[in-house]
């Protein structure tokens, strides 16, 4: 067994594909099947099924592959502590972020290349479940979620400057669009896309008691995971939806109006999530810096 071999049997498992793997490495496919298989014969064990629609892996595999991930983390933070040595800061730093939290990263992202040119940032994508078990086995450095359901002791949560929350409506459906901050009365009958109430922080029943109180029930058609799929419904004309106002004027939506409602300050926070029991280059402790920690 070589870094080569496992090279390419880290790159098979996650194309799930030989013909993609070997295309993403560069080379033909039999060469690549007969170093998987050399593999499977040097530990004595099968790591892939192997099937018309493809190939997964066995619980071999998959152990093999949680290791090896791992052994190429190190071997990369090995090559990035004696380079950082020897000169600038020139790492890689990877980021699990929810979509919302995106303007605000890139904010960061952008100061901090201006200031270290030779860093490089991976994007890393997954359920909140699987950047959680990410952050916790060191393959992801720093985690940025939007109303927080992360609660673990092992991690170092800072709650950044909170986020007011803005209505967006499409221009078909707003009934005032001279007007950029109506009163609460303006979501009587406005179809409303909202986040379900495990991830929005208890903002649905703010809303309803708000609106309670003006004597008018909000619309409430859709209920969503997450923010994209507010905007979504928003630019097809389908209902209106409040989204952090970072995530809205970082972007241009022609088709969209923006509005501060009066009588209902909602707002949400991002926090900034990381594992203190793993190691830190110096890339990614410069970078964490930025959030005054």
């Amino acid at each position: 067994m070589n870094l080569r071999q496992l090279e390419y049997f880290i790159t098979a498992a996650e194309c799930k594909n030989m013909t993609e793997a070997a295309a993403k490495l560069h080379m033909a496919q039999p060469p690549l099947s007969r170093a998987i298989k050399m593999l499977e014969e040097s530990l004595d064990t099968t790591l892939f099924f192997r099937s018309k629609r493809g190939i997964q892996l066995t619980d071999a595999g998959r152990l093999l592959y949680q290791q090896t991930t791992h052994l190429f983390r190190e071997i990369e933070d090995i090559q990035t502590n004696v380079r950082e040595m020897a000169g600038e800061l020139c790492g890689n730093i990877k980021i699990g972020a929810c979509y919302s939290t995106l303007p605000i990263v890139a904010e960061k992202i952008q100061i901090f290349l201006s200031q270290y040119p030779s860093c490089t940032f991976s994007m890393i994508q997954g359920t909140i479940h699987e950047l959680e078990s990410d952050l916790r086995d060191g393959l992801i450095d720093v985690l940025f979620l939007r109303n927080c359901i992360i609660s673990s002791s092992e991690f170092v949560h800072l709650t950044l400057p909170e986020d007011p929350l803005c209505l967006i409506v499409h221009k078909a459906l707003d009934r005032q669009p001279d007007n950029p901050t109506p009163d609460i009365t303006y979501l009587q009958d406005l179809p409303l896309c909202v986040l379900d109430e495990s991830r929005s922080g208890g903002l649905d029943s703010f809303l309803y008691s708000a609106c309670a109180e003006h004597q008018i029930t909000p619309c409430i058609v859709c209920k969503c995971y997450d923010n994209s799929a507010g905007l979504a419904l928003a630019l097809s004309k389908v209902s209106a939806a409040f989204l952090p106002l970072s995530s809205v004027t970082s972007n241009h939506y022609p088709g969209l109006n923006i509005k501060r409602i009066q009588g209902l300050d909602l707002s949400s926070h991002v926090t900034l999530i990381y594992n203190p029991y793993v190691y830190h280059t110096r890339s990614v402790q410069e970078f964490l810096s930025l959030f005054s920690l």
